[in-house]
C-alpha cells in the first residue's frame, strides 16, 4: 500500500472498518514544509492532499491499493487550517461493485463542521 502524506504529512491516531464503514483520526504536522508555501501566514490543508489522505486510509483499511478513477462530487465546504483544526475525523462508507470497485462517500469533519465531502469511485488492486 503506497502512501505519500502518512507519517508526514499527517499521523493516523485511530482507525476502525466495520462492514462498509471506515473511521479515522487524523491529525496534521502543523510543522510540514506543504504549509510554509500554502500559506506562509495563513496554512490550509490543501485539498489535493486531503483527497489523497482518502485514497491512503481506504488503502490502509482494506489493505489495498486503490486508485480514484472518477469523482462525482467534490466539495471544500471549509478551510483547514491545522494550528485550529489539527485533528480532524474521516469518515468513510464503500460498498463494492459489480465491476470490483468501489462506491465510496466520505467526509472530514470535527465535531459539527464539515470540511469537505467527496462521492466516487476507487478501484483496487487485490
Amino acid at each position: 500500500m503506497a502512501t505519500i502524506l502518512l507519517d508526514h504529512f499527517y499521523k493516523i491516531n485511530a482507525l476502525s472498518k466495520e462492514d462498509n464503514s471506515i473511521t479515522a483520526t487524523v491529525t496534521f504536522d502543523v510543522e510540514h514544509p506543504i504549509f510554509k508555501g500554502h500559506f506562509p501566514d495563513m496554512p490550509i490543508v490543501p485539498g489535493v492532499c486531503q483527497t489523497q489522505m482518502l485514497g491512503e486510509v481506504l488503502s490502509l483499511a482494506y489493505k489495498l491499493d486503490f486508485s480514484l478513477t472518477s469523482a462525482a462530487s467534490i466539495k471544500f465546504l471549509s478551510l483547514v487550517d491545522p494550528r485550529k483544526n489539527g485533528t480532524l475525523d474521516l469518515i468513510i462508507t464503500s460498498v463494492k461493485n459489480d465491476i470490483g470497485s468501489y462506491n465510496v462517500s466520505a467526509q472530514f469533519k470535527w465535531d459539527e463542521t464539515i470540511f469537505f465531502k467527496f462521492k466516487g469511485i476507487y478501484a483496487a488492486t487485490e
